[in-house]
């Protein structure tokens, strides 16, 4: 017995050629997108400040590392943390803690930093521990609260089981002056 295709037949050429074949499995889909724009998904990785939990777009986060030397940087501004080394690139590092009025951070072996990509560029963020990653509907991200977010960089939050998480725009974070 021959298995039917559940897309349909393969048009011509898609047999043979694989991107001709991915392109057409991404336009027959039987997947409903309408449902899946109507209230897309999206992953946050999940950090800590103090008692504070915060999120940042999977997106825009290309690693997590361990916290190594960060050697300071005589007359940079007070957001920087200093300048650390990872794997042969020296990256600045964010010391986001000060921003919304914490002491700077002494790290300890839960301490991470958060390597991001912003606006073509790549930088560390220091954070007290990095706590897991979540996925969220838009649907459940509401407006980001008055003072809930650090010098504004907030685009929304969410009330989880284990608490209030305020979703971060990382391009604000480094295009915010304090």
């Amino acid at each position: 017995m021959k298995e039917e295709n559940p897309l349909g037949p393969l048009p011509p050429g898609a047999g043979g050629d694989l991107l001709a074949f991915a392109d057409w499995v991404g336009a027959s889909s039987d997947v409903d997108a309408g449902a899946q724009t109507a209230d897309p998904e999206s992953l946050f990785v999940v950090f800590v400040l103090d008692r504070d939990r915060f999120g940042l777009p999977v997106s825009s986060v290309r690693e997590i590392v361990r916290v190594g030397e960060i050697r300071p940087v005589p007359g940079a501004p007070s957001l920087i943390r200093g300048l650390t080394g990872v794997r042969g690139a020296i990256l600045p590092v964010l010391e986001l803690r000060t921003r919304i009025g914490l002491a700077p951070l002494v790290p300890t072996d839960r301490a991470r930093i958060v390597i991001l990509e912003v606006a073509g560029r790549t930088l560390g963020l220091l954070v007290d521990r990095v706590t897991e990653v979540v996925k969220m509907r838009a649907s459940e991200i509401g407006p980001p609260g008055a003072g809930s977010s650090p010098a504004g960089c907030g685009i929304g939050l969410v009330t989880l089981a284990a608490g209030p998480l305020v979703l971060l725009d990382p391009e604000r974070i480094v295009s915010r002056q304090e």
